[in-house]
């Protein structure tokens, strides 16, 4: 990983404007969101750094989508209190709107375009893996997924909109010096492959 993309610290650069002080509860949504933040942290997908989980994981909504917030912990049962929705995103302010008490993660905008690229993604998953980074060529010549042309600093609009585009219309992209997205059509799917991903890297470094 790239000194540019170690999570540590406070990294969000946009402006948030509270709306409220608590999200739209969304009971089973918010429950399978906390189970794969636990699984993330079990497979260590989601590294601890600097105090704080490496990775964001979210879902779409009817009025934009659920996300963890920055700085956030995932291995305790993260409460659904918790959880923000970015309910809208002004990139000519690189302001989010959003319901909920914290910021949402610093990759909060790459989401968003995600999502407004991609109809079909229901949820987008990120997470850092120096296997996968490792064995980055190889896997994409086994799963459906992009590489980013180069190392970026996250947490940019530029970052957000390139990475939004590379991805195109894979399940996956592994970004460059930094970790790994994968989207899907629901939770389950996103967080699967994410878990395949990983046990394969290391199946290839235990070679």
């Amino acid at each position: 990983m790239t000194h540019d993309n170690a999570e540590c610290g406070i990294r969000h650069r946009f402006q948030v404007q509270h709306r409220d002080h608590v999200p739209a509860a969304r009971p089973q949504e918010m429950a399978l969101l906390a189970r794969w933040c636990g699984s993330f942290d079990a497979e260590g997908l989601a590294p601890v750094e600097g105090g704080a989980s490496a990775g964001n994981l979210s879902f779409r909504t009817p009025a934009g989508f659920v996300i963890t917030p920055t700085r956030s912990r995932l291995k305790s049962a993260i409460a659904w209190t918790d959880f923000v929705e970015v309910v809208r995103a002004d990139r000519q302010e690189f302001r989010l709107h959003v319901l909920g008490a914290g910021t949402p993660s610093s990759d909060a905008f790459l989401h968003e375009r995600i999502y407004a690229l991609r109809t079909d993604a229901e949820a987008v998953f990120h997470g850092h893996d120096g296997l996968m980074l490792q064995w980055a060529d190889a896997l994409a010549q086994e799963f459906p997924l992009k590489l980013t042309r180069e190392s970026r600093a996250f947490g940019t609009l530029a970052d957000a909109a390139e990475t939004a585009e590379e991805l195109g219309s894979a399940a996956a992209i592994i970004r460059r010096g930094h970790g790994f997205v994968t989207v899907g059509r629901n939770m389950d799917a996103a967080g699967s492959l994410a878990l395949a991903l990983h046990r394969r890297a290391v199946e290839l470094a235990a070679r």
